[in-house]
């Protein structure tokens, strides 16, 4: 089974602007590749944080649904 890390990271592009992104790292010696981000900026870092994990706990849902119950990862 491949280990694969999530990242997640929270910009200020613009100031007031947050926004954050899903980086996937596949292997040390390749760049993240981002799997998901905001649709747009947030106004505070906490909104854009939240927003950021509750997508992190979909993907994890999502992976542990379709891989079936009382399957470790």
């Amino acid at each position: 089974m491949k280990s694969h890390s999530i990242e997640l990271i929270v910009d200020e592009p613009i100031p007031g602007h947050y926004c954050w992104v899903l980086l996937k790292h596949e292997s040390p010696d390749q760049n993240p590749v981002p799997v998901d981000y905001a649709a747009g900026p947030m106004p505070t870092y906490t909104a854009a944080m939240k927003e950021g994990i509750a997508a992190l706990e979909r993907r994890a849902e999502s992976r542990a649904a379709s891989n079936g119950p009382n399957t470790l990862h």
